[in-house]
């Protein structure tokens, strides 16, 4: 009893660390994204704050930058970090999330469920 006792608090234990790091990798993201692409994806007036503070600068079409066709503001804003976040997926999913043995499976009674 006491060693299931350990590894279901072991379990536990993994399984929040996991979920607190994958919730901070897609807040990281969301973030970059919608600031990112809020910031640099549209035409602010000249006299807007985001303007004067720096933030974000007075676009025209025609100085929009692309790169293989794709504007900038959709490459940096979005398919980068989409990118990146596959990266990360791949890379954790291959090395950094534990496999706890969660136990022998049980038989079922329904003879309708495999």
């Amino acid at each position: 009893m006491k060693q299931s006792h350990e590894t279901a608090r072991r379990t536990l234990r993994n399984a929040r660390r996991e979920s607190l790091l994958v919730a901070l990798i897609v807040l990281g993201s969301l973030l970059w994204t919608v600031g990112y692409c809020s910031l640099n994806g549209y035409q602010h007036s000249p006299d807007s704050w985001l303007i004067r503070s720096g933030l974000a600068r007075n676009r025209t079409a025609e100085d929009l930058v692309t790169y293989a066709g794709i504007p900038d503001w959709v490459l940096f804003g979005i398919v980068l970090p989409w990118a990146i976040c596959t990266i990360i997926t791949i890379a954790l999913s291959l090395r950094g999330l534990a496999d706890d043995d969660l136990g022998a499976e049980q038989e079922t009674a329904d003879p309708h469920v495999s």
